[in-house]
């Protein structure tokens, strides 16, 4: 089984070449980040059973990413 950092580098490597395919590559990547927030918030919600907005999505990714 291949570890979490080699499947992050091969999720990562096969959605910038799928993006590369489009005539515009940036917002077909915009579009996969709505996806993943969207699938984020499903999720959250049937962990904890509260219902995140998007904007909450956001400053937790901002939080985490001040804290690293």
């Amino acid at each position: 089984m291949e570890s979490r950092p080699e499947i992050l580098d091969e999720i990562l490597f096969y959605i910038l070449k799928r993006a590369k395919c489009e005539e515009d590559t940036d917002k077909y990547l915009e579009h996969v980040l709505d996806y993943c927030k969207k699938d984020y918030q499903q999720a959250y919600m049937k962990q904890n059973g509260i219902e995140l907005t998007i904007d909450e999505v956001q400053r937790k990714f901002e939080s985490q990413r001040k804290n690293n």
